[in-house]
């Protein structure tokens, strides 16, 4: 793995940084109550709980990388897109746009980019998978409002639980429920939330009533309106394509069967929306036509729980689901004789997964988590004109796409030792729709085994790893999307990919390191990352899409953090590199090596707290064309939040920051466009 003297600098940095702010604060501590280390813990990363990768555990003894942001993380980012949500998160970065419509995902190398088909990152919204690829947009609609808890599991060993080719992690969102706001008796609550941006001249208001009609029920509803012009960037030029204009709201309820929580049955809708004028290239911002552009996201589960009662080998849980992603595209007057396009992507989802557990004597203990998946997406893409309708494009066919699967995944916990092993079986049918001119159905299968392990060397010190293989079947764009200039020359012959990965890390945590109660925890992950039959874009005299042989993923995480009563620090490294294994070549996907740092300080008195952050990219050189590269920045961000406790103002939350504090001109890797100059951020919050 290639590392740049500026790399080497950003690693060498973040780790001297965490040392001294950690020694300073040991050598004068402050004197506080009992509640600060609960306080302080709260800010920290590796100790929050992990829920979706098997048993729960927190994130620092789960063997593999894994970061979750809790409701405090998130009402902090004070985010505008789900982009600017999981900004920060060491190996996951925003591809293409700025903009909510624009905006595809990377982790470790693995993403949307313009126009590429890319199945390689499943993003879940309460158990379902969400999945869109229209030309020159992004691929995930949604508000970081709508949320409580995300959780990002980096690397291909998430696919046993969740979906067949997830090469590069898996990003699930839990949406809120009215248990999150009904405390105690109460039978109803209100949340109020208001924010001002100043750089985009940004609104947000959101508002949500929690009801529990009877004892055994809860009924949760919920309401945001953003609005946000178009930002400018540190030299006071207008970023188009940046805005983040919509209106979203969430149903959601929950019956507990007998008064029993771990019985019940629950139900949630939600539904996301723009509609405005704006530029049709929302990726790149190359085609600047103007389009209009009505989209709606629609996202409804119905889902039942049941432990029986703390039965040992019964613990069920199962949903299905419905999704529709939907765009309405009209004003296109550089498509002649165009009147109105839609394209949709309608999905029904069926999951059921069991849990048993089994006392294997003194403290062994473990569990097998068995499942079935059924998922079926109607893709449609009628093309409207004076004369009639058209059906799907040579770049976007329509058709439909089923997919089926099987999992088990174990954990065995023997003393210091947890073996994590794990397979799925699943099947794709992929149909071509209307407009295509081929009949051939294409029907692929792949077997995705996997095994981890973590061990506990010391009480304070750990290793673990993994080696998992990874298949992942073409999707409809792959298979039936063809060149103008061969017609009928679809990708009938791909091949599915195959992911042979490893990862190897260690941790590290201590407490009383200094004394006061203290904490200190540290995390690293290296991996590699071999696909073979890549899948992507041929030539314009060959099929549209190919397989290339084999590429490369590598790289290094590295996650630290302290705690310190009063005081927190956190700091993340992401350094990863990418090679076509045919030609030695670069990946294009591949981001900047980047260091994050936080530092922060509480006030325990005033309720307050307030930090630094700053975001720091190496020069990313390691491209196939000079015109593709970008150079490194620093970026500083300060933050302030109070939450009095008492009095009139008891239940009011307020979040306060300024970002890019220089107001730098700068541009992240792998997004086409200027990020924002520097902006003022306030919102406000309370729960009645």
């Amino acid at each position: 793995m290639r590392l740049s003297n500026r790399t080497r600098g950003l690693l060498l940095a973040g780790v001297a940084n965490l040392a001294l702010v950690s020694l300073a604060h040991a050598q004068a501590p402050a004197a506080a109550d009992a509640s600060d280390e609960v306080v302080t813990a709260s800010k920290l990363s590796l100790g929050k709980v992990v829920v979706s990768a098997g048993q729960e555990k927190v994130a620092i003894d789960t063997p593999q990388a894994v970061t979750t942001l809790d409701q405090e993380a998130i009402d902090n980012t004070q985010a505008s897109t789900i982009g600017d949500l999981l900004a920060g998160i060491p190996g996951v970065n925003t591809m293409g746009g700025v903009g909510a419509l624009g905006q595809g995902f990377n982790i470790r190398g693995m993403g949307t980019g313009l126009a590429d088909s890319d199945s390689r990152i499943l993003m879940q919204i309460d158990g379902v998978t969400k999945f869109y690829e229209q030309y020159r947009m992004g691929s995930f609609f949604s508000d970081p409002e709508l949320y409580k808890r995300v959780e990002v599991l980096r690397g291909p060993a998430s696919s046993t639980l969740y979906g067949a080719g997830a090469l590069a992690g898996v990003v699930n969102f839990t949406s809120k429920d009215a248990g999150d706001f009904l405390k105690g008796d109460d039978r109803f609550a209100v949340r109020l939330r208001g924010g001002l941006e100043s750089n985009a001249d940004a609104r947000l208001a959101s508002g949500i009533l929690a009801v529990k009609p009877t004892a055994n029920s809860e009924l949760l509803g919920m309401y945001t309106v953003r609005r946000s012009d178009n930002y400018e960037n540190g030299d006071g030029v207008v970023v188009p394509a940046s805005e983040a204009t919509s209106d979203s709201y969430l149903l959601k309820g929950r019956y507990f069967i007998g008064g029993e929580k771990g019985h019940n049955v629950w139900a949630s809708y939600q539904n996301w929306k723009n509609d405005s004028t704006q530029i049709y290239d929302q990726s790149e911002a190359l085609a600047t036509t103007p389009v209009r552009r009505k989209t709606t996201d629609d996202t409804a589960v119905i889902g039942y729980n049941n432990d029986f009662a703390g039965n040992d080998l019964l613990d069920v849980s199962a949903q299905v689901s419905y999704a529709n992603t939907k765009v309405n595209q009209t004003d296109t007057t550089f498509l002649s004789g165009v009147l109105e396009s839609e394209f949709s992507y309608k999905t029904l989802q069926g999951r059921a997964q069991n849990i048993s557990e089994f006392s294997l004597g003194g403290d062994n203990v473990a569990f097998l988590t068995i499942g079935a998946q059924a998922y079926k997406q109607e893709r449609r893409n009628p093309r409207r004109t004076a004369t009639g309708t058209n059906h799907g494009a040579a770049t976007h066919p329509e058709g439909d796409m089923e997919k089926y699967g099987l999992f088990a995944q174990g954990e065995v916990i023997l003393g210091k030792l947890t073996l994590i092993p794990g397979v799925r079986v699943d099947w794709t049918k992929l149909q071509p729709g209307e407009g295509v001119t081929t009949t051939t159905v294409v029907k692929d299968n792949g077997v995705s085994p996997k095994i981890a392990a973590l061990y506990s060397l010391t009480e304070w010190a750990s290793v673990f790893g993994s080696v998992a293989h990874t298949v992942r079947m073409p999707v409809l764009d792959e298979i039936y999307s063809r060149t103008a200039t061969a017609s009928t020359n679809y990708s009938l012959n791909l091949k599915p990919e195959e992911s042979d990965n490893i990862e190897v890390g260690g941790t590290l945590q201590f407490r009383n390191l200094f004394g006061q109660g203290d904490q200190f925890r540290f995390k690293t992950t290296a991996f590699r990352n071999d696909v073979k039959n890549l899948i992507t874009r041929g030539t314009s005299t060959s099929s549209y899409f190919v397989n290339v042989g084999e590429a490369r993923y590598s790289g290094v995480e590295v996650e630290a953090e302290y705690g310190a009563k009063r005081f927190f620090a956190r700091g993340s490294v992401s350094v990863i590199d990418g090679e076509n294994r045919q030609t030695g070549a670069y990946l294009n996907t591949i981001p900047a090596d980047t260091l994050n740092l936080t530092l922060g300080y509480i006030f325990p008195a005033q309720n307050l707290t307030a930090g630094w952050r700053g975001e720091f990219a190496d020069d990313q050189t390691h491209v196939t064309s000079s015109t593709l590269a970008t150079p490194g920045y620093a970026v500083h961000n300060l933050f302030l939040t109070w939450k009095p406790q008492d009095g009139l103002l008891q239940g009011l939350e307020v979040q306060a920051g300024v970002d890019n504090l220089f107001d730098k001109t700068f541009q992240r890797h792998l997004l086409s466009l200027d990020a924002e100059g520097r902006t003022f951020k306030l919102t406000l919050g309370k729960t009645f």
